[in-house]
């Protein structure tokens, strides 16, 4: 994995082994990284960040399209994402492409 990959990654707090990794390249530069993972009928966007310089460019939208075809070669019944409850820009960006709030996750800091 190339350090640009890993340096993308650490701007949304996800390391590679979480999961698939895709990764948009032109001209050999990284432009968006996503990582999905599949477990049983349940798939879950666990990262999603393109390169600062390219945002709004279409690269985000590209990446979860690829990983809802992904998952549901998979056989998955639906396309999760978590997001924090602050995170309106992020969560109206997924809305954008379909997504439905549907959950709310109660946390205890330990």
């Amino acid at each position: 994995m190339s350090a640009q990959v890993d340096s993308l990654l650490g701007l949304c707090g996800v390391r590679a082994d979480a999961g698939q990794v895709l990764i948009v390249v032109r001209d050999d530069e990284v432009l968006g990284v996503g990582v999905l993972r599949i477990a049983g009928v349940d798939a879950e966007v666990v990262g999603l960040v393109t390169e600062p310089s390219h945002r709004h460019r279409g690269i985000g939208r590209q990446l979860v399209r690829e990983m809802e075809a992904r998952a549901r070669r998979a056989g998955c019944q639906r396309l999760r994402v978590r997001l924090p409850r602050t995170d309106d820009v992020t969560a109206g960006f997924f809305r954008a492409l379909g997504f439905d709030d549907t959950h709310v996750a109660l946390d205890l800091e330990l």
